[in-house]
């Protein structure tokens, strides 16, 4: 058998223990930068670098709940109008409108519930109060109609920017059936304005 020096002994020992201390470090570095990984991308949560450390911004729960409250406007104001003795096209659409938005609200609230987003309320202006001050049944079904529509090409936007900065791909769905949605009402209001017209 042949012996071994101390001195390549001690070399051996020194490149073992200098390899053990890089693989512990390399996998120190690995193991921090999937966290910030995770941290940065969570379903599809964001976290902004702003003064020194990451402040965390929901993209979805923010701009669903921007969109909960056109929603709520919405459904305020075509049950307002359906109260006015306006044409029966107009009511009809009024009609669906409610249960369109009330249908997107409950699939909004499964997948909210379901990825454990509580959606914040945000206070926007309110057009009831404007609607309220017509007697005039044209004028009231011109401004309900001219609202209708600003609120839902509101909404698509809301819903377009929510596709385009979400992870999630249950938002991600959720944001192109409700546009595809959203833009057939859009266009029913458009065919009712210009036959009136």
């Amino acid at each position: 058998m042949k012996k071994s020096t101390p001195k390549r002994t001690l070399h051996f020992y020194l490149i073992l223990c200098s390899m053990a201390l890089l693989t512990v470090i390399s996998c120190a570095f690995t193991n921090k930068e999937e966290e910030d990984s995770l941290m940065t991308y969570i379903n599809g949560n964001i976290y902004e670098y702003k003064n020194n450390n990451y402040e965390y911004k929901n993209i979805e729960a923010e701009l669903l709940a921007k969109f909960n409250e056109k929603k709520l406007n919405l459904i305020t104001i075509s049950a307002k109008e359906k109260e006015k003795e306006i044409p029966f096209r107009v009511k009809c659409l009024a009609t669906n409108l409610i249960e369109e938005q009330s249908k997107i609200n409950e699939t909004i609230n499964e997948i909210t519930s379901k990825k454990l987003i509580i959606i914040p309320c945000i206070n926007i202006q309110n057009n009831c109060i404007q609607l309220d001050d017509e007697d005039d049944n044209d004028i009231f079904r011109n401004k309900y109609l001219e609202t209708v529509s600003n609120i839902l090409k509101s909404q698509i936007q809301d819903l377009t920017l929510l596709s385009q900065t979400t992870k999630d791909i249950d938002f991600k769905i959720l944001a192109i059936q409700t546009i595809a949605k959203l833009n057939t009402s859009l266009n029913e209001v458009k065919q009712i304005i210009t036959v009136k017209t």
